[in-house]
């Protein structure tokens, strides 16, 4: 079957609204002899063209599934991925078998067919699976930790803590450089997540460790952080373990090496989803499996909507992508094609974020070359220009914005008035809350406590609080850290009693006093205490009726754990978290809880992976004394910690009743009907601290890392072809592109009155500030591609 017969099957099959536009079909049909970058802005339909150029590898190329790789950034995705692949490729596939065109030769190959045979899924992932499969007969399969552990571990087995408590400020001092606030860290969790940063680097860039120990500056800090990684190192080699960039740098060795996984072997063909996010060690397995295989080789992204550069992601891999393929695969001419036809979004939303892309003139030494033309509207107009809210303040702020969500979901539709010709009204078969997002730099509901001062409160927890009382609720899981949320404060408390008692001698529990844990922690685990016995003093009622009461059942525990008992010899952790959750309805029945609880429980669960008890609490001692120290160590002090963060991806979907509050990041390859993106609720004053969120004075602390490690890498000069600052403002350009380009019928901008005022000292580069100018909104935006407006309004309600 030719390739044109292929495209045009699609459409018969799959129906009009899938049929390829032009740019689809052209990166549908090419051949893949060379290697091929798509370019692919949002809402263009990239996930479609994906799957169907993979497709066309089975039907027209004739590759095997099984011989067809297909990466993405996050699980969730790849399950997208995987669901289109079935549901398209199987009417597909049968379809071409009985297509008169089809010879005999293809109609058997196709009989043999099996579409669920696709290698999809993560990088990470298939490397794991791909390293399983081609171990040795006396070789032990990686055991590869997610997360949670990997910290765990790192904190740990790397000692951060005593590196603290030997060098204490000049430490903390050297890690706040880098830390995402600029803040020097106080908690072991946020220590960890800034050196976890470091460390990663150290594999994804190759760093050479001794250069990045001589640098000269902070010596003694520099000295203790790889003295961390080798220790964190050294104890997962000696464990068999891998975290998730070590697991890539062996499947690197293992594809150069004499014996390669069965993968290289067999790979024709590989497509590489957001590759715009990829890191060096990932690009050097992308193209050495291509080299090494031969494989057809097809990345697509938009270095517009590149935003990881905090996980190493390098967005000049994706600028240089033809030239660097071409040097690491010679006899090849690697080209590049664009998606520019937005199915997503309404003329006027298209027309916004193609005017604040183009901007900044500084932006485009950034962009791809030559960049990618503006983005082409293909939905009618629904007459809603861009909105803007702006308050003097976020209290009065969250009081309107949660008038306008009432009267949109709730009250009919917000109505057409002076400001707003159109009125702006849900869907009528079945239009809920749930069709809107809000979305922001930080969805963090209390600003963190500073000098002496309290946290004060935000907008998201102000939006939840007024939508409250309207009767309307969103879903912010990661609002607050998890050790700060009541009812985990209870369950753990409880728990904490019940392994542990405290008394008037033992204020902290005799075992809890006797351990070494960190100051922070220990005010944590006291404070979940009193909130564990005031919780039991209100005698509450079980869910579920009968049965012990609340003390009863504390008194069991601690029984069992005093005294001993010979109902059982042991006890999983678990089993004593769970038997308080007939007291807490919220963990039963609010979608917030459950994550909160799916956290809590994971932490128990992973805790066996390295802990030496595996979760468990026995009975006898000394055992009982070693295991509850155990646990008290390895799973509940990590959360007092903040080491055990939330994953909010565990729901399958949000209910529809609820707002939901996501990072700029989350939202990223999501869309809504209706997207409020907060630019300047926190932004009321020039204050130095809030200037790298909205127009940075100071490289941020990302590129600040990659400068300092720039001669310590390969990829060092390339990321320094473009200056700290000047990365910091395009970091922040690719951010507010991605929040702007996801709704399809209304865009929403909220913020402070200050940060609108015309030669404002509170510039915003969400707000069209641009480097070296005092534009503000009420200007034209002028550009030179031809299709850009020269007038984008945005109106005030």
């Amino acid at each position: 079957m030719e390739v044109g017969d292929f495209v045009d099957l699609i459409a018969r099959v799959l129906g009009a609204r899938r049929r390829p536009n032009q740019e689809q079909r052209a990166c549908i049909v090419d051949d893949g002899a060379s290697p091929l970058l798509i370019v692919a802005g949002p809402g263009s339909g990239k996930t479609t063209v994906l799957v169907l150029r993979a497709l066309r590898h089975v039907v027209v190329d004739r590759i095997s599934p099984e011989n067809i790789m297909i990466t993405t950034f996050t699980r969730k995705a790849a399950k997208e991925i995987r669901t289109r692949l079935i549901e398209w490729g199987i009417p597909l596939l049968e379809a071409a078998a009985s297509d008169p065109r089809a010879d005999a030769s293809l109609r058997d190959f196709l009989g043999d067919v099996d579409i669920n045979r696709f290698v999809t899924g993560t990088l990470d992932s298939i490397c794991e699976e791909a390293l399983s499969e081609a171990r040795g007969p006396a070789e032990r399969p990686p055991v590869v930790v997610e997360a949670f552990v990997a910290n765990q571990i790192l904190a740990r087995r790397g000692e951060i803590y005593d590196a603290f408590q030997t060098m204490g400020t000049e430490f903390q001092d050297y890690l706040g450089k880098y830390s995402s606030s600029g803040d020097a860290p106080n908690t072991l969790g946020d220590m960890t997540r800034v050196v976890r940063t470091l460390v990663d680097r150290f594999v994804q860039d190759e760093v050479d460790e001794r250069g990045y120990v001589a640098r000269g500056r902070d010596l003694n800090a520099r000295r203790a952080v790889a003295e961390i990684y080798r220790k964190y190192r050294d104890y997962l080699q000696s464990t068999n373990q891998m975290d998730f960039p070590t697991l890539e740098r062996v499947f690197l060795d293992r594809i150069r090496g004499a014996s390669p996984p069965g993968l290289v072997g067999n790979l024709r063909a590989m497509l590489v989803d957001e590759y715009q996010d990829t890191n060096p060690l990932q690009e050097r397995i992308y193209l050495e499996l291509a080299a090494r295989s031969g494989a057809a080789l097809t990345v697509v992204g938009d270095d517009d909507q590149s935003l990881y550069r905090f996980r190493g992601a390098t967005i000049e891999l994706f600028r240089d992508f033809c030239a660097r393929a071409g040097q690491a695969l010679p006899n090849t001419a690697p080209r590049m094609l664009y998606l520019i036809q937005n199915y997503r979004s309404t003329p006027e939303i298209v027309a916004f974020f193609n005017a604040f892309v183009q901007n900044d003139p500084d932006f485009a030494g950034a962009r791809i070359q030559p960049p990618k033309p503006g983005i082409v509207a293909n939905r009618p107009s629904e007459n809603v220009p861009v909105l803007g809210m702006f308050r003097d303040d976020a209290a009065t702020l969250a009081t309107d914005l949660a008038d306008l969500l009432q009267a949109v979901f709730r009250g009919g539709g917000r109505p057409g008035d002076a400001q707003l010709a159109e009125a702006i009204r849900a869907a009528p078969n079945g239009g809920d809350l749930g069709d809107a997002v809000f979305v922001a730099h930080t969805v963090n509901e209390y600003r963190r406590a500073f000098m002496g001062n309290p946290a004060s409160e935000r907008l998201p927890f102000r939006l939840r609080g007024e939508l409250e009382s309207r009767g309307m609720f969103c879903f912010n899981p990661r609002g607050r850290a998890l050790k700060d949320i009541d009812e985990v404060q209870r369950i753990l408390g409880l728990s904490l009693e019940a392994l542990d008692p405290s008394d008037q001698a033992n204020p902290d529990g005799r075992i809890v006093g006797a351990m070494r844990i960190t100051n922070s922690a220990k005010d944590v685990l006291r404070r979940w205490r009193s909130a564990a016995r005031a919780f039991v003093a209100t005698n509450p009622r079980a869910a579920i009726q009968g049965g012990d009461s609340l003390r009863r059942v504390m008194q069991r525990w601690q029984e069992r754990f005093s005294i001993g008992t010979r109902e059982a010899t042991e006890w999983p952790v678990l089993d004593i978290l769970y038997s308080f959750l007939p007291w807490m309805p919220a963990f039963q029945d609010d979608p917030e809880h459950q994550v909160y609880l799916e956290a809590v429980s994971r932490a128990a669960a992973q805790a066996a992976t390295f802990s030496p008890y595996r979760s468990l609490v026995l009975i006898d001692e000394p055992h009982r004394t070693r295991s509850i120290e155990s646990t008290i160590r390895d799973i509940i002090a990590p959360i007092a910690d903040d080491l055990v963060e939330v994953d909010e991806d565990i729901m399958a979907s949000v209910p529809r009743d609820r707002l939901n509050i996501m990072t700029i990041h989350q939202a990223k390859g999501l869309e809504y009907p209706l997207v409020i993106v907060d630019v300047a609720s926190d932004f009321k004053t020039n204050h130095p601290k809030q200037r790298f969120r909205r127009f940075p004075d100071s490289p941020s602390s990302v590129t600040e890392m990659e400068d300092d490690l720039a001669r310590c890498t390969p990829i060092g000069n390339l990321r320094m072809a473009r200056t700290a600052i000047q990365r910091s403002f395009e970091d922040l350009i690719r951010l507010y592109y991605v929040a702007y380009s996801r709704p399809q019928s209304v865009l929403l901008l909220v913020g402070c009155l200050p940060c609108l005022r015309y030669n404002t000292t509170i510039k915003n580069i969400a707000t069209f500030w641009t480097r070296g100018s005092d534009w503000d909104w009420r200007r034209p935006v002028r550009g030179s591609a031809p299709s850009m407006a020269n007038n984008i309004p945005l109106t005030l309600i």
